[in-house]
């Protein structure tokens, strides 16, 4: 089954000591262009990010958030500026020998001292860091990847009806294609015997009708379309990522069904070319979306 290349996904991911939310979102791209925008803290881990969305898209233009996750405060140390609360120590007992009061330093005063007790952020080792992101990317990754089938299953059924409507249209082709070379070559020879009079080799404009008769013969563009069908089959059927043959086999079919219009000078057939591509530009249009 196809995917498609416009998708979303949101993973989350927490701990004790920290955690991340992920967002994934992606349009349609010729390449694997993907852009991570998280916090500065994180930047070492921006290709192992990259590398691990990779996984789960193989085309696309890939946009990745990275977020720390709302709430979750990390572990911390609270040190202690000895020297600091021994210098307001000494100065309270000070105070109480020289104007015999009983000042005390209690742990309330000691909190507004500025300076005498810091809070750090404990350290965190990188890959316990890179733990938690790592499965908050994976999380949003699975959400992301089943989108992509989904929207691929979709795109897939479109195509196949577009593919379905192009071979009934061959079809059609085909049924008048048989009729084509004879009433060119009878038109012609009405036409040449307007002007019989005037012709001094009946043979040579025998050769010459036989050779335009054979000219507009779409045999064959029709046997290379009727290929060109089955491949369509075939690749929307596949799991692999099969954008850039779907896009370069509707080329294919574009050029067979504008040779089968520029050589079959028919009325009935050229509307029917016109229908065929008119589905083959919507084969094309649904196509940039395939990854």
């Amino acid at each position: 089954m196809i995917k498609s290349m416009t998708s979303y996904g949101r993973g989350e991911c927490a701990e004790a000591h920290c955690g991340y939310v992920v967002e994934i979102k992606s349009v349609n791209h010729r390449f694997c262009d993907i852009t991570v925008k998280q916090p500065r803290e994180l930047s070492q881990f921006e290709e192992r990010v990259k590398e691990r969305v990779r996984r789960y898209a193989a085309r696309g233009k890939i946009d990745v958030f990275v977020a720390p996750v709302a709430g979750v405060m990390p572990e911390v140390t609270v040190k202690a500026d000895n020297k600091l609360i021994k210098a307001y120590v000494d100065a309270f007992a000070a105070v109480n020998a020289d104007c015999g009061t009983d000042l005390s330093l209690d742990a309330k005063t000691l909190m507004t001292i500025p300076g005498a007790l810091t809070a750090l952020p404990a350290e965190i080792e990188p890959e316990e860091v890179w733990r938690v992101l790592e499965t908050a990317i994976d999380a949003a990754g699975e959400q992301f990847a089943a989108m992509r089938r989904r929207e691929g299953e979709k795109l897939g059924e479109a195509l196949s009806l577009n593919g379905d409507r192009l071979a009934k249209l061959l079809d059609d082709v085909k049924s008048r294609a048989p009729m084509i070379p004879g009433e060119f070559k009878r038109r012609l020879e009405e036409r040449i015997a307007e002007l019989e009079r005037n012709v001094a080799d009946p043979q040579r404009i025998a050769a010459e009708v036989a050779i335009f008769a054979d000219r507009c013969c779409i045999d064959e563009e029709i046997v290379r379309l009727d290929s060109h069908l089955a491949q369509l089959g075939r690749l929307l059927g596949s799991d692999d990522a099969v954008g850039k043959q779907l896009d370069f086999l509707v080329q294919e079919m574009n050029r067979e069904v504008n040779t089968i219009g520029s050589k079959a000078n028919d009325l009935a057939l050229t509307n029917t070319v016109l229908a065929m591509k008119n589905e083959v530009e919507k084969l094309r249009e649904q196509i940039q979306n395939v990854e």
